[in-house]
C-alpha cells in the first residue's frame, strides 16, 4: 500500500489527457470514446482521482443522486501502479464518502468481480427485473 497517496474529488485536478487515453485505448468498455465525451462525463459525475506526487495513478467515476442510487463506472488504475492496493483505497475511498452514504450501488465489470465483493458488492438476485436501453 503506498502511504504516499492521496485521493480528491475535485474535477479541477484530474487529468483528462491520461483519463481519456486509458479509457478510449486500453480499458475495454469506452473503447473509442472521445475526448469531448470524457470531459462531459467527468462534469456530469462525481469523479475521484488518486494521485502520487500530483500524478494521476487511478481514477474513478461515480453518476449518482447522492440519496438513492450510484452508478460506480469507469474505474482504473495505470498498469505501473497495479497490485500496489491503490484501487482498493480508491474504492474505500469513494464507498466512504459522506455524500453517498445512503445509496444503493451499481456497477458492471467483466473482470473484477472479486475485488468488489471485498466491498460488499453482490451478484444481483435477479437480473432478469432488470432492463437495459442501448444507445
Amino acid at each position: 500500500m503506498n502511504t504516499s497517496m492521496t485521493i480528491s474529488n475535485d474535477i479541477r485536478t484530474l487529468d483528462v489527457e491520461t483519463i481519456h487515453d486509458y479509457l478510449a485505448n486500453q480499458s475495454y468498455w469506452a473503447q473509442g470514446r472521445t475526448r469531448a465525451q470524457v470531459q462531459q462525463s467527468i462534469e456530469h459525475s462525481m469523479c475521484f482521482g488518486a494521485y502520487i506526487d500530483g500524478e494521476l495513478i487511478a481514477f474513478a467515476r461515480v453518476i449518482t443522486d447522492t440519496v438513492v442510487f450510484a452508478y460506480l463506472l469507469d474505474v482504473f488504475v495505470l498498469e505501473n501502479h497495479q497490485g500496489k492496493g491503490v484501487g482498493k483505497q480508491l474504492l474505500g475511498h469513494i464507498l466512504n464518502h459522506e455524500k453517498l452514504q445512503t445509496v444503493n450501488w451499481l456497477l458492471r465489470t467483466n473482470d473484477a468481480a472479486a475485488l468488489y465483493e471485498k466491498f460488499g458488492f453482490k451478484i444481483i438476485d435477479a437480473p432478469e427485473t432488470y432492463l437495459r436501453k442501448p444507445c
